[in-house]
């Protein structure tokens, strides 16, 4: 797998590229506050207990369509086989697909991880709708770290040198990454949701297994962002679609290896 590190990016005028990127992250920051309110309204209400297989299936695919939506927003006109946004949207999809199957094992061995949702349609012991609400969660969490990190570049960046700058992102992109995770962690593991979501330790689970998730992000992250970047020539450069899909496979194994990891030094 090469890591393809993002290098230093213009702080002067931004590249086309490079709005283009903001606006996606722009619309994506922008459905957050939609699909976290119709989430607290469940979780409060607590309307879909009696919610089966299929309520519950419309309601991860509802959230995860405005993501798949956004090439038609965010660049309109473009062909969809070349759009950031789809890109993005399909990098975001296959991650939160392949980490749902494969990676999730990982909670239930060392974090006594439970799903009681009623659905009876799994992947793997997970229930397959949460791999497209993941989908949202991906956008916003990938939404956030970008426009972070851009910012952070643009501003904090000017005068550091080529090893500050990166080891500013990197500093950058370890503590969103473990702060979004531990976030995630405390908003799940909560009492209102216990008859269907539980972790056997929530405190192991909060101190040791948002590493375990943060690592997830932090990874998925690192291509996320250099997608449609030249690295070796810090300028805009399309990625493909054929090259973006065995990215994200192989950005999904070097995960699960870290996983694997983890679980070996938790025994």
């Amino acid at each position: 797998l090469a890591m393809a590190e993002p290098e230093a990016r213009s702080m002067s005028v931004p590249t086309n590229g490079e709005r283009v990127r903001a606006r996606v992250n722009r619309y994506l920051l922008l459905y957050t506050p939609v699909w976290c309110g119709v989430v607290l309204l469940l979780v409060v209400t607590r309307i879909f207990a009696g919610w089966r297989d299929l309520g519950l299936m419309l309601l991860g695919i509802g959230l995860a369509i405005p993501v798949w939506l956004a090439p038609l927003f965010c660049e309109r006109g473009v062909p969809l086989q070349r759009a950031y946004a789809t890109k993005a949207a399909i990098y975001i999809t296959l991650l939160s697909f392949l980490q749902n199957y494969f990676g999730t094992t990982l909670f239930f061995r060392c974090f006594g991880l439970t799903y009681k949702f009623p659905a009876t349609i799994l992947g793997n012991g997970s229930p397959i709708f949460l791999s497209f609400m993941t989908v949202a969660y991906f956008g916003m969490y990938f939404s956030i770290m970008h426009t972070v990190l851009s910012f952070a570049e643009r501003r904090l960046g000017r005068g550091l040198s080529e090893r500050g700058q990166k080891l500013l992102r990197l500093g950058l992109m370890l503590v969103l990454a473990y702060a979004l995770a531990a976030a995630e962690t405390l908003f799940m593991a909560n009492d209102m949701l216990r008859d269907f979501f539980y972790y056997g330790n929530k405190a192991r689970m909060m101190q040791v297994g948002s590493v375990c998730y943060g690592t997830l992000l932090f990874l998925g992250f690192w291509r996320y962002y250099a997608i449609d970047v030249d690295s070796a020539h810090r300028q805009d450069q399309p990625t493909s679609l054929s090259t973006l899909t065995f990215e994200v496979m192989g950005v999904n194994t070097l995960i699960l290896c870290f996983y694997e990891l983890y679980a070996a030094i938790l025994k």
